[in-house]
């Protein structure tokens, strides 16, 4: 039967030479394990030409004598991004591309009863024949084999490859053997209960065609997965899969029969510290953070393939993909486009059984019209997978159109103008999908002035309501991006990071964010984006305060007395599923009650107030005639006046402000949260406390942030502190760190099995995290 041995631990690696490949000697090399990063680099300010190196790597493994007659091959999942293969100093194979998976047969190099010595040179120096290089990438490539790789046992007889066309309620399956040999064929039901069993009769290719009597659906609810095993005598092979039914119509997109609007991220693969390396546990935490933090339908998976397990934890959690392959603007030679075309091949070869996926990106991000390149590009698609449509993406509008789909990266929202172009002004009626929208026309960092990320997180917002609008024939609207990530000297804020995500590099949220997750919420939420202080802004004058919440309304006190109730912008908002309450008046009925003012009087008063408030004293002679003609109509003085002001404008020399937002539902009080003068701080440590080590050794974020003590993240909180640990783990991110705007991830690699611990210290007090590695 076929056998995975996993070939992750006991590496030895080096700065590349040219005689390691027939003498190397582990003593002048580190070991390492894989994922691995060929270098290590700060989260910021660094020289981005240091990944562009040569590596080596070296392993030894036992091959028994009595697996002769076997097929023996080894397979990368993803190096970056040129390996040549050695085994016992024979050249075996060479790999161009670090996004795709490939496989090596090594049976006519292998010594049988021995230790074999394998040795991969890894290049990652930007080859402009080499997508996504050859001009100006606004990402990294970094260097390394970071992801796993394998040692695969096979009989003669054996399954080479299992393709899936699945309909709502039919399925079509392409097996395809070494040999010729019967076939056993079983589906196993989301629920582990086999519906179907077939036995085909010898040959090399079979064709299984079936529709069960009752179909669960994959949804993005209800994302259900049947099992599809495939079994000749000597090998066994489980494929997963989903009934669905999807289509991209010049209306919009279509899943299972209903039209639905796609609300996503691009996603950038990319970590802190170790650029791609990242094991399975962090890859789908990224999914989860999508679907679940988020509340996306969709994610693009820009600009190239992502590891199998984010993928395949889309598939787990009902989590839409358009993957497309590697490359950024340049298009090169006729050799680039060889290597950009097998790429594309490698990436459908891999992925076209997983109903996440439903657009194949066949087109270079944001390059120019190539006729011939992209006719060939689609018309491998179609045939490799003629179950899904292709998509290209550009950033110009009337661009030839040989897809599928339309996908159109739409920058033309500045705040104040439409969130996007109407679709005729870009293409014909075709399907249309927009990629991207905001990212570098409004870099915002986590640490950035209120007004600028309040304004971030309205403009995701704004793109977001437009492309929601039923009358808008846009299949929805992809924004750039998910997380801030390292990048050339060309691009980014000169520190080699693009502040373009809702995320910071470690996945936690910017103002942004919340906007995103108050569209999903089934359970009450509500993010205030204002700390409410007139300092944060010119002149102390706090234009307004955005609420992103799901409740019906709000009520808003000061000190216990009620200001005024304010409901959802359904007028700027009125496709979001639930709008923003944006609240600009912080006076309300206080007037009428308190100073017995009449309503009309009431709002007259309101508006002078608010006006000195913006402009100071330089009031128009009319508006001081005005205020004066106020205070005499109900006797009050010129003191009154500015006891006015400053009680219901800016509180300053009162003992104390407390602002109250209460969130309601059905006319229930569900949600309640004061912000108050600060008085006192807490540390949280965050994140899971088990480690498991499987294929590879595993990976945790663990959070730690700065709070006042109702929990809210101080934004402009930058504190030292100092990571220790103790037992089995070890550090990837320093020792020695820094809140980054009230939070900080860290993150802790497993070395072994046992009890661990973390520990964070901070002037005057320690934060401990205990941790199981098993």
């Amino acid at each position: 039967m076929r056998e995975i041995r996993h070939m992750n631990d006991g590496w030895y690696f080096k700065p590349f030479d040219l005689k390691d490949i027939e003498t190397f000697d582990p003593t002048q090399s580190i070991s390492v394990s894989i994922p691995h990063e060929g270098v290590k680099l700060p989260y910021h300010y660094f020289d981005e030409t240091i990944t562009q190196q040569v590596f080596s790597y070296h392993k030894e493994f036992f091959i028994e004598s009595t697996l002769e007659g076997k097929i023996i091959s080894i397979r990368f999942e993803g190096v970056a991004h040129q390996a040549s293969v050695y085994l016992n100093d024979r050249f075996v194979t060479k790999h161009i591309g670090g996004y795709t998976p490939f496989e090596a047969i090594l049976n006519d190099y292998v010594v049988y009863g021995e230790m074999n010595q394998l040795f991969v040179v890894v290049d990652g120096i930007e080859d402009p024949d080499t997508p996504p290089f050859g001009g100006v990438v606004d990402y990294l490539g970094y260097v390394g084999i970071y992801r796993e790789v394998a040692l695969i046992l096979k009989d003669p007889i054996h399954i080479q490859d299992v393709y899936i066309q699945s309909e709502r309620s039919i399925f079509t399956a392409e097996v395809t053997l070494s040999l010729e040999a019967s076939l056993q064929v079983q589906l196993i039901d989301p629920k582990g209960q086999m519906v179907y069993e077939v036995t085909l009769p010898k040959n090399t290719k079979h064709i299984i065609k079936h529709q069960p009597e009752r179909v669960l659906l994959w949804d993005l609810d209800t994302p259900n997965l049947y099992t599809l095993k495939t079994m000749v005598e000597t090998d066994e092979v489980a494929t997963r899969f989903g009934f669905r039914s999807f289509e991209f119509k010049p209306e919009g997109f279509y899943l299972n029969g209903r039209l639905l609007k796609l609300r996503g991220l691009n996603r950038h693969q990319s970590y802190p510290y170790v650029g791609y390396a990242m094991p399975k546990r962090l890859q789908q935490k990224d999914a989860d953070i999508l679907k679940y933090e988020l509340g996306l339908n969709i994610v693009r998976s820009s600009h190239y393939p992502p590891s199998k397990h984010f993928i395949e934890r889309c598939d787990e959690i009902g989590l839409l993909l358009f993957e497309e392959l590697p490359g950024w603007q340049h298009i090169g030679q006729e050799k680039f486009i060889h290597n950009a075309l097998q790429s594309l091949e490698e990436m459908i070869l891999r992925d076209r059984n997983h109903p996440s996926i439903i657009l194949w990106g066949v087109r270079i991000n944001e390059s120019p019209d190539h006729h011939d390149f992209y006719t060939r590009s689609n018309e491998l698609a179609r045939r490799l997978d003629p179950s899904r449509p292709t998509g290209g993406v550009r950033n110009f509008a009337k661009s030839e159109f040989l897809e599928d789909v339309y996908t159109y990266n739409d920058f033309s929202h500045t705040g104040n103008n439409a969130g996007i172009l109407p679709k005729s002004k870009i293409t014909k009626a075709v399907p249309y999908l927009v990629t991207e929208h905001n990212g570098h026309m409004f870099p915002t960092k986590k640490f950035d002035p209120e007004s600028k990320r309040v304004d971030h997180a309205l403009r995701h917002m704004n793109v977001l309501n437009a492309a929601l609008n039923p009358n808008e024939p846009v299949a929805g609207a992809i924004g750039w991006c998910m997380s801030d990530y390292n990048t050339h000297k060309e691009f980014g804020s000169g520190d080699k990071i693009c502040y373009h995500g809702v995320l910071d590099m470690d996945r936690l949220p910017k103002l942004a964010a919340y906007g995103y997750q108050s569209q999903h919420m089934n359970t009450p939420f509500m993010k205030i984006t204002s700390t409410m202080q007139n300092g944060e802004y010119a002149g102390g004058f706090l234009e307004k305060v955005v609420v992103f919440t799901n409740v019906d309304y709000i009520k808003l006190y000061r000190n216990d007395t009620l200001i005024d109730t304010y409901y959802p912008d359904v007028e700027h908002y009125k496709y979001l599923p639930h709008p923003p309450i944006i609240i600009s008046d912080f006076i309300g009925k206080t007037l009428m009650e308190k100073e017995h003012m009449k309503e009309k009087d009431a709002e007259k008063t309101k508006r002078i107030l608010r006006k000195i408030q913006k402009d100071g004293n330089h009031l128009p002679i009319w508006s001081q005639l005005q205020m004066l003609w106020l205070l005499k109509k109900y006797h009050l003085s010129l003191n009154d006046g500015v006891r006015m002001f400053f009680e219901y404008t800016s509180g300053w020399g009162s003992k104390e402000t407390i602002y109250t937002f209460e969130g309601y539902v059905d006319g229930i009080s569900v949600l309640k949260e004061s912000i108050e003068s600060l008085k006192s701080t807490e540390y949280h440590l965050e994140g899971d406390d088990t480690m498991v080590i499987a294929e590879t050794y595993d990976v945790l974020r663990l959070v730690v942030r700065k709070t006042n003590p109702s929990g809210q993240t101080l934004d402009f909180a930058m504190d030292g502190f100092v990571v220790q640990t103790e037992g089995p783990i070890e550090l990837i991110s320093p020792s020695i760190s820094n809140l980054n705007a009230g939070s900080r991830a860290i993150y802790i690699r497993s070395k072994g099995l046992g009890e661990a611990k973390v520990l964070v210290h901070f002037e005057g007090i320690t934060l401990t995290k205990n941790i199981q590695v098993i």
